[in-house]
């Protein structure tokens, strides 16, 4: 699909494939960490200026969730998520404190970002931790979910894959945050994975299908298809992850440049 890059920015087809409906675009904070850790709210400004719609957090840069909503709403950006460890979601003890974290934070979605049980026994249990968290969550008006790497694809336990492990043994509230990258690079296709368990990904992670850029189009996969499957799904964020280059803007502006010439920004 794609032949060459110009100026940073991956060049598409005369051809566009036109968006079924609308999705935000929203950004991963972890993208540019280092920035924020420098000038949270410099980057952003940053991010609100070259069209982002919100934001998903996963650290939280020595700020409160009341004074993070806050500054997400000075700078014009809805919270479009947010992620939090496994062990401050499945233990009962930590359970109130992270539903009222994510209230106070306006997240109206919580994904839990790792985890790597070693037997299928283990991603069942996992699977009924999660639908019990779930519930909570869904009371205070939030959902749930959890985002994959490539493990949970590449390994199987007598022939079944972790994710297909996780989601026949959880609960239909148990959502998921489709990270398209890891997916890709993990051999598979995000179309089939969002046609076998959906409505159930209100915010994928756009991650390119490389570990040399952190620039999707650049990475020679069909976007356009991937974003197809998602919008025939439930999906509402379209949340950028550029995990190569932290201390830069430069992956994430030209990730939304790419999004926009397929007219999906």
């Amino acid at each position: 699909m794609l032949a060459s890059v110009v100026s940073g920015v991956p060049q598409v087809r005369a051809e566009v494939i036109k968006p079924q409906r609308k999705v935000r675009a929203g950004v991963q904070l972890y993208s540019v960490r280092k920035l924020c850790e420098q000038d949270f709210p410099g980057t952003l400004r940053a991010l609100k200026a070259m069209g982002y719609e919100g934001v998903q957090c996963g650290g939280f840069f020595g700020r409160t969730a009341k004074e993070l909503n806050t500054l997400f709403k000075d700078h014009g950006l809805a919270a479009a998520g947010m992620q939090m460890q496994a062990d401050r979601i499945i233990k009962p003890e930590n359970l109130s404190a992270s539903v009222t974290f994510a209230s106070e934070l306006g997240a109206p979605y919580l994904f839990v970002p790792w985890f790597d049980a070693k037997t299928a026994d283990g991603w069942k249990r996992f699977a009924e931790q999660m639908s019990v968290a779930a519930q909570a969550f869904k009371a205070a008006g939030i959902g749930l979910g959890y985002h994959n790497h490539q493990h949970e694809f590449r390994d199987r336990f007598d022939g079944v894959c972790k994710w297909d492990i996780l989601y026949q043994n959880a609960s239909p509230d148990v959502l998921q945050q489709l990270d398209l990258g890891h997916c890709l690079l993990a051999g598979e296709s995000p179309a089939f994975w969002l046609k076998k368990y959906p409505n159930r990904n209100p915010a994928v992670h756009v991650k390119a299908a490389s570990k040399t850029t952190g620039v999707i189009g650049a990475d020679g996969a069909d976007w356009e298809k991937v974003f197809a499957a998602c919008e025939a799904d439930v999906t509402e964020w379209y949340v950028v992850e550029a995990e190569v280059r932290p201390d830069t803007l430069d992956d994430v502006r030209d990730c939304l440049a790419y999004m926009k010439k397929l007219g999906r920004a």
